[in-house]
This record gives structure tokens, C-alpha cells and sequence, in this order.
């Protein structure tokens, strides 16, 4: 190739990279700002009150803590008792515990596949 033809080929090929650096720097800042949002909307959890719950759980063990000393005395004690309860007769029995270990898994998988279905 002659001379003048190199020249026009390097420069067309400097145009290019400066218009697609150009590009980059246009649409860098947006794409990164939707895969954030993308990342965010995919990550555990989705809904916006658990994301509360988990991003301050502080304010919300404070929420919890009121919502429990406004109860009725007698209704918290019966709920303390009646968990107390449960979680002793499930915790006693192994056949229980292997049970509920096995079986939750697959019910809640089940459970899952039913609301896919359904949508």
C-alpha cells in the first residue's frame, strides 16, 4: 500500500476509536446505574419491606418491641406459652425433628412450583 493509503486508513481507524470512546463515555454512567438497578432487583430480597427489615434491623426490632408492649398482657403471655409449647413437643421427639427437617423442604418447594404454575 502506498503511503497516502496508510495515512487515511490510520486516521479513519482513529475516528472510530475516538467516536466509540466518545459513546462509551455518553452511555457508561447509564449502564451502570441499570446494572446496579438490575443486580438490585434480582438480589434477595425483592420486596421493599423486607429490604427495610434488613437494611435496619434496629428500627425494626424498635417497631417489633412496641407493637408487643401494646398487646393486651395476657395475650403475649399465652403467645410466649403456647411457642414455648410447641417448640418443646417438636424439639422432643426425633421421629418429629427428621420429619419436619425432610418434609418442610419438599412442601415448600412444592408450594413454590404451584405459585409458578399459577402465574
Amino acid at each position: 500500500m502506498s503511503n497516502s493509503l496508510e495515512d487515511e486508513r490510520r486516521a479513519i481507524l482513529e475516528r472510530m476509536s475516538a467516536s466509540r470512546e466518545s459513546y462509551r463515555n455518553m452511555f457508561a454512567h447509564e449502564d451502570k446505574h441499570e446494572h446496579e438497578r438490575a443486580d438490585e432487583a434480582l438480589s434477595f430480597p425483592r420486596s421493599h419491606t423486607f429490604k427495610f427489615i434488613t437494611r435496619h434491623p434496629y428500627y425494626t426490632s424498635l417497631a417489633a418491641l412496641v407493637a408487643v408492649a401494646m398487646l393486651p398482657k395476657g395475650s403475649v403471655k399465652k403467645a410466649v406459652k403456647g411457642s414455648a409449647a410447641v417448640t418443646a413437643g417438636i424439639l422432643s421427639s426425633r421421629t418429629k425433628t427428621s420429619l419436619i427437617t425432610r418434609a418442610l423442604p419438599s412442601m415448600i418447594r412444592m408450594m413454590r412450583s404451584g405459585k409458578r404454575r399459577g402465574q
